[in-house]
């Protein structure tokens, strides 16, 4: 049902995190749907390859210049955008928050929540032009729970929820917002450069009620529903993607 609401609408979808594991597989669903899909990231090379339904821009989020050039490029292509992605998140300093500098905060919190609002400050604006807009942003599941180590990501995936409520009560009902919150991940988040994992695996999926931990298809198919017309009469929700490790 999904697949065949994209293809009837011909979609236009913004993601911005495009070369993430979780932005890798969103835009191979939505390619398989025929979506036209402009994918923002801060690396000079896309890892999908360019086609006549996907496009790739160099920008970074934190810039906010930098994005509205590349919401001026888009709009010369399309009259409207159907759906933006906000997928932006990183840490890099595992420590407590006594021990983290201002800089370190900064640098997590900017690239986890202010990305997410400068991307909606750049292309809201192109999904007011449709009649069906969707706004999908990344939280975690390590917002709604006190994991130490994790201060100013936990703290900025926070901010993503209350900010994605007040922009869906702001954007409707023309534009749809809903968030979704994953638990551990299997993407390179999770590893360190020696390729070993910043958490014991096998401990966290024998906590999980599924047993294992998520793919990152287990994610973008959620966030594409959230962009699908399957999720008309959704907005200002986060869906958990956990595998029942929490349940809300």
């Amino acid at each position: 049902m999904i697949q065949s609401a994209y293809t009837a609408l011909h979609s236009y979808i913004i993601i911005v995190g495009a070369n993430s594991g979780i932005g890798l597989a969103l835009i191979k669903q939505l390619l398989d749907t025929k979506a036209t899909v402009f994918g923002i990231d801060i690396q000079k090379e896309s890892k999908t390859s360019a086609s006549n339904h996907f496009q790739y821009y160099t920008a970074n989020p934190l810039e906010e210049e930098s994005l509205l050039v590349v919401a001026e490029n888009i709009r010369r292509q399309t009259a409207h955008v159907n759906g933006l992605v906000n997928l932006s998140g990183t840490i890099s300093q595992f420590t407590s928050i006594s021990e983290l500098t201002f800089e370190d905060w900064n640098e997590t919190y900017d690239i986890s929540f202010k990305s997410c609002f400068n991307a909606c400050k750049a292309f809201v604006p192109l999904l007011k032009e449709a009649t069906n807009g969707a706004l999908v942003n990344m939280s975690s599941g390590l917002a709604f729970i006190g994991q130490k180590n994790y201060g100013p990501y936990s703290a900025a995936k926070a901010a993503i929820l209350s900010f994605s409520k007040t922009l869906a009560a702001e954007l409707a009902p023309t534009i749809r917002v809903n968030t979704v919150a994953p638990g551990a991940v299997d993407t390179d988040f999770i590893y360190k450069k020696d390729g070993s994992t910043r958490f014991d695996k096998e401990a966290y999926t024998k906590m999980v009620p599924l047993g294992s931990m998520a793919k990152p298809a287990e994610i973008s198919s959620v966030i594409l529903f959230l962009l699908s017309e399957g999720a008309s009469h959704m907005t200002g929700q986060c869906l958990h993607i956990n595998g029942g490790a929490g349940m809300h």
